[in-house]
């Protein structure tokens, strides 16, 4: 198959490089090569057995076509390694049999997109809106994983980027900048103990959750993530910049793999 940018070549280099890490000889190529212990094939669709153990990737399976080559290819292949314990599950109805299946998770990119926080409020001198808080909970915080995303007077912005935040600023209101954002946002984040956000309102009928002290008509319309202290404010965002994912990682993936092919390297040398 030719190479390209697509997904499943993707796969092939990144796994390569993990292969290289743990000092395995790798290579990619278009073509099986028998001289390597283990020919692993991206693209079942393209498999040529050659004299060596052979794995085939098992994914995008939906087509009639796809599952003859699959079923046809599986008479040779010693192992076809699925992306899910459900496609092991239907591929074992389908005949195939169950010793020569397996599954593996598929892997994320390190990249992550940050998480985009809204905050709609001006601030005063006397401090009354609490916004001292953000200060103190950007030193606990991963700072590239949030957008902090400003509108209203006064805050001091570049502070908050001394700290580190990414921050997006709108000094004045405006109702189109406010929609934007509250359309661009995942959070609605308010600090002040003065009987509840207007905005908070907004945000809640956006479809945004929030974070925000259950105070005045806060009690009445509900808060996702409540909050009073800094202790609190702080616990639900080291609870948010968890990845969920975290451990789907191409090491993990190709760890995975190497296990598997070391079992099938064992069982043909017994």
């Amino acid at each position: 198959m030719a190479f390209t940018n697509g997904i499943l070549s993707k796969f092939a280099w990144k796994m390569n490089e993990e292969l290289e890490k743990l000092g395995i000889k790798s290579v990619v190529t278009d073509v099986p090569d028998s001289k390597y212990d283990i020919n692993h094939h991206i693209i079942y669709i393209g498999y040529k057995h050659v004299d060596s153990i052979n794995t085939l990737m098992v994914t995008h399976l939906n087509t009639e076509s796809k599952m003859d080559l699959l079923k046809e290819g599986m008479k040779t292949a010693d192992m076809g390694i699925c992306m899910s314990q459900q496609m092991v599950d239907e591929l074992t109805k389908e005949g195939l049999p169950t010793e020569k299946l397996t599954y593996i998770l598929p892997a994320v990119d390190e990249h992550v997109v940050p998480i985009p926080i809204a905050i709609l409020t001006n601030v005063y001198a006397d401090g009354v809106k609490r916004e001292s808080m953000l200060y103190e909970l950007a030193k606990t915080i991963d700072p590239k994983r949030f957008l902090f995303r400003i509108m209203g007077k006064n805050w001091d912005i570049d502070g908050l980027r001394e700290l580190g935040l990414n921050v997006e600023y709108h000094p004045e209101f405006d109702r189109a900048v406010q929609d934007e954002i509250l359309m661009n946002s995942k959070y609605y984040l308010y600090f002040a103990l003065d009987q509840g956000s207007m905005a908070l309102l907004d945000a809640m009928n956006a479809g945004l959750e929030t974070i925000a002290p259950l105070d005045g008509y806060h009690n009445h319309s509900g808060v996702d993530h409540p909050f009073t202290t800094q202790e609190e404010l702080n616990a639900v965002f080291a609870t948010l910049q968890k990845q969920k994912l975290a451990d789907w990682t191409w090491e993990k993936y190709t760890k995975d793999h190497v296990a598997i092919w070391e079992k099938l390297l064992n069982k043909k040398e017994s």
